[in-house]
């Protein structure tokens, strides 16, 4: 048998990234808590790669918008997860999304990779109501992100007025 393959599995790096798996669900369950103020959790790999970690969280999605459009967010891959209310006179809800970051630097070998460690981190972030991928700032503003849960959501009644 050749060393080559009987190595392969056990060389440093060989088998990508992880997920924090335990600090990404924990960051999730505030996330998805009505009883907690936190809106959204960031994740970003850490600086080897070797890890899909959470970055920040917080009530104030302008810190995301902030960390995404600063000089190194356009070098950046990065998943927030996102709580948003939605609703009308009728009825109020939340609706989460799971954004994908691309920056627009990133280059393509790591771009192409991004699809595989996606389904990594959806392992933990479960539950949304609708996806986005982008690479332009203008794609991750509120107003888009919450037009967006707001079309996934199906239905939006207004009073008729």
């Amino acid at each position: 048998s050749s060393g080559i393959n009987a190595e392969w599995p056990l060389r440093p790096g060989v088998r990508g990234v992880t997920v924090d798996e335990e600090g990404v669900k924990a960051a999730y369950e505030k996330v998805r808590d009505d009883n907690d103020d936190t809106t959204y959790a960031l994740l970003t790999y850490s600086e080897d790669n070797t890890s899909i970690r959470v970055e920040k969280t917080g009530a104030d999605y302008s810190e995301v918008v902030e960390v995404l459009n600063n000089e190194s967010g356009s070098g950046l891959r990065a998943y927030c997860f996102l709580r948003v209310t939605t609703g009308d006179e009728m009825s109020v809800r939340s609706k989460f999304a799971l954004i994908t970051w691309i920056g627009p630097d990133v280059p393509p070998l790591k771009k192409a990779k991004v699809s595989t460690e996606k389904g990594l981190v959806k392992k933990v972030v479960e539950n949304f109501s609708c996806e986005i991928q982008a690479s332009d700032i203008e794609d991750v503003t509120l107003d888009k992100i919450v037009n967006e849960a707001k079309r996934c959501g199906g239905a939006n009644y207004g009073v008729g007025k």
